[in-house]
């Protein structure tokens, strides 16, 4: 017994339960873990550092149709940090180390939920944080993006960590801020949409700080701006070891101009510089409009087997004309770009259901990479339903919005419905989600197509915040009524600053007596 009393085992044993609540559902439904066109991209690089003899995942397969030269360098599209999250799940295992992705992530998923429960003061008992996570992991997107081999599940774990650190830096102890600036910095470096979302919050939060409470600039410098900072220099020297140029990310100023020309401003640029100008997109004007089945006209440009980068490959004269252009066009235009993006935000804000390409047909480097595992992983992979086009997406599309509108509805009734009575830990958590749901919609839906997946990602926080409304609600409810006023761990619950750490009206002002008291 004294080893299941352990105040560290039966915490980290309910992390695990939870995170396989998470993780599992899609996984054991679908037969595999999910897929999209992009997995290969971090997964087989990892793939091959622990395989040597095997071709590397960057050079042309022979199927593609022919275009321009690719960059050397490794990271020129995606970031090097999920790549290294992977590297534990390729090697040895036999191959079946693929399987153990969605659970890896699902236990890192549950881990910042306790983290955000604890620090909103819902009740800590392990079967209410297991059922949580039933309900997440059974009913909303974020197990639809654990179960999947991609980097989009983090997005709203990096919300609800900004939330935690707000909250509870000044009480943690340098292990846990150590513990909170790692975890933050790796999340970033896996996805450069985080680095931006969590720059505007930074931004606001301060600005909110400014007004309300003024500790919380404290927290927020060293708990999220710091992360970023490392973040920056991480990125950054990636690239000057792999292609000698201290940049975050070579391909930035494409996907830019891609979405400029989407939009249509950068096309009237062109239209007007090419009289004057020889870039290389003076020459396929009458084709930058184009779209396909599948292609929107920015998904177009970049993707399209007739699109302006697969012309062009990612020679450094394209990339330095794409970031000329996309300035330019931004400098000469901005009116026009700022509607559009403003267009595209609120769009995306909308667009939150599961991906409408999950059952599309596999494109061949998925296929190449799983080929390239022992035979029974690839026969699983084959035999999944997602790869036979079988997968119940519209089911688990029901299911999510089903539990949005009960997450919308609880919102409304337990939270704008009784607005005075709520913490001002959970006011807090609201505020936090509200700006992280509208960040996400702003960044990926002005820097990129608007797609469905990329608002599905984060919107699981809305049930969520309606599941922590529950809990604290009937926590705060069930005190006596001589303490229904009192504050239960925060000393200024309704005005959700940072505050200072007490424990229950005993002790207030040193963070150090509060860890000794607890």
């Amino acid at each position: 017994m004294r080893f299941w009393n352990n105040s560290r085992v039966l915490p980290t044993l309910t992390i695990m339960l939870a995170g396989a609540l998470i993780g599992a559902p899609l996984l054991m439904l679908n037969g595999f873990p999910l897929t999209f066109d992009d997995t290969p991209g971090y997964l087989e690089p990892a793939f091959n550092i622990l395989h040597h003899a095997a071709q590397p995942a960057w050079t042309t397969p022979p199927d593609l149709s022919p275009h321009g030269p690719s960059s050397a360098n490794i990271f020129f599209l995606r970031p090097f940090g999920y790549m290294l999250f992977l590297l534990p799940f390729v090697g040895g295992w036999g191959g079946w180390g693929v399987w153990l992705i969605p659970l890896g992530q699902g236990i890192l998923a549950a881990a910042v939920l306790r983290a955000a429960l604890t620090t909103a003061g819902a009740p800590e008992r392990p079967g209410l944080f297991l059922g949580i996570a039933a309900v997440l992991g059974l009913t909303t997107s974020l197990s639809l993006h654990v179960a999947t081999i991609m980097p989009d599940f983090l997005t709203g774990l990096v919300i609800l960590l900004v939330y935690v650190v707000v909250m509870r830096w000044l009480a943690f102890t340098v292990m846990q801020r150590l513990l909170t600036v790692a975890a933050l910095t790796g999340m970033i470096v896996c996805h450069l949409s985080h680095l931006a979302i969590l720059g505007g919050m930074v931004v606001l939060l301060g600005l909110w700080a400014l007004w309300h409470d003024r500790a919380m600039l404290r927290s927020l410098a060293w708990g999220v701006l710091l992360p970023m900072v490392l973040a920056v220099g991480l990125l950054t020297g990636s690239n000057l070891l792999t292609a000698g140029r201290p940049v975050l990310s070579e391909s930035s100023p494409v996907f830019l101009l891609a979405r400029l020309i989407g939009d249509g401003p950068a096309r009237d640029y062109l239209a007007e510089a090419c009289r004057s100008r020889d870039y290389l997109l003076c020459g396929s004007l009458d084709s930058l409009d184009r779209s396909a089945p599948g292609y929107v006209t920015s998904d177009y440009f970049l993707w399209h087997p007739d699109g302006a980068r697969r012309r062009f490959g990612d020679q450094p004269r394209f990339v330095a004309e794409a970031a000329e252009i996309a300035h330019d066009t931004i400098a000469s235009r901005p009116a026009a770009v700022a509607e559009h993006g403003l267009t595209n935000a609120a769009g995306q804000f909308v667009e939150v259901q599961p991906d409408d390409t999950l059952n599309d047909p596999v494109k061949p480097l998925t296929r190449r990479l799983f080929s390239r595992f022992p035979a029974a992983v690839y026969a699983a992979f084959d035999q999944s339903l997602q790869t036979q086009g079988r997968f119940p997406r519209d089911g688990l599309a029901l299911v999510q919005d089903l539990s949005l509108s009960l997450g919308v509805l609880g919102l409304a009734t337990l939270g704008l419905g009784r607005w005075r009575r709520v913490d001002g830990r959970v006011r807090m958590l609201l505020l936090v989600i509200g700006l992280g749901l509208t960040l996400n919609a702003v960044v990926t839906g002005g820097l990129s197509a608007v797609h469905d997946r990329y608002q599905n990602r984060v919107i699981w926080l809305v049930p969520f915040a309606a599941l922590v409304l529950l809990t604290t609600a009937r926590s705060r409810d069930a005190l006596p009524a001589g303490r229904k006023n009192q504050a239960t761990g925060w000393n200024r619950p309704p005005r959700m600053g940072t505050g200072t750490p007490v424990v229950a009206g005993r002790l207030s002002g040193n963070p150090s007596l509060l860890r000794t008291a607890r």
